[in-house]
């Protein structure tokens, strides 16, 4: 009994769009690492602290060819372009899940599905009919995993409000928000804003480290 040949799958979550590639990836590469950042102590040496799990990155290379069918092949390759392009009402380019075959039992260790954004785009056009009109190309993408700040911390933060902790500012963060992290209660924003003297508390500056001080 032969088995099935399931292709890759790219869905556009924004707007329920979902098509397949022409041929699988031979290979693709995942990327991980985790954030540190140094502490500063008062007459002491830095030390390392953690920020959180870095998102992942997905890269592969894609192939199309439509020499056969004698079709110009950007047919194909313009709907990969299309996941860079900006849509305007949810002021970001489109998020997509990639699939590809069934996650094993559990599914916590696998690749896919794999909810991201296309990061970066490379086509290369490699065969041309007489006429100029492309019929093959390699397209390398990478894709990065779509996971909001105030969740990657969720995941990976202590949660008791009743020990002292440290954050670095994300870009877009207000005390407030970080509050409603941290305490589960955004109202609270004023324990952080006096512990490290901001001035305004809807505009921080990313990559300050903010001492996040206990509550009862």
């Amino acid at each position: 009994m032969s088995e099935t040949l399931e292709k890759l799958t790219v869905r556009n979550e924004d707007n329920g769009e979902e098509f397949s590639v022409l041929f699988n990836p031979t290979e693709y590469t995942i990327e991980d690492a985790s954030e540190w950042s140094d502490q500063d102590k008062m007459g002491q040496k830095p030390e390392l602290h953690y920020t959180g799990g870095a998102r992942k990155k997905l890269s592969m290379e894609l192939f199309f060819d439509t020499y056969e069918a004698r079709s110009d092949v950007r047919e194909y390759t313009s709907k990969i372009a299309g996941l860079l392009v900006f849509n305007q009402e949810v002021h970001r380019p489109p998020k997509v899940t990639l699939g590809w075959g069934d996650a094993p039992p559990g599914g916590s260790h696998a690749d896919f599905p794999f909810t991201c954004v296309l990061e970066s785009l490379k086509q290369q056009f490699v065969l041309f009919l007489g006429n100029g009109t492309p019929v093959r190309a390699r397209l390398a993408v990478s894709f990065l995993e779509f996971t909001l700040p105030e969740e990657e911390l969720k995941e990976n933060e202590p949660r008791s409000p009743d020990h002292s902790k440290s954050y670095v500012v994300k870009a877009g963060d207000t005390v407030s928000g970080i509050a409603g992290i941290f305490y589960r209660d955004a109202s609270l924003w004023r324990a952080i804003a006096l512990e490290n003297d901001v001035e305004d508390p809807r505009r921080l500056e990313a990559g300050a480290v903010l001492a996040i001080p206990r509550i009862a």
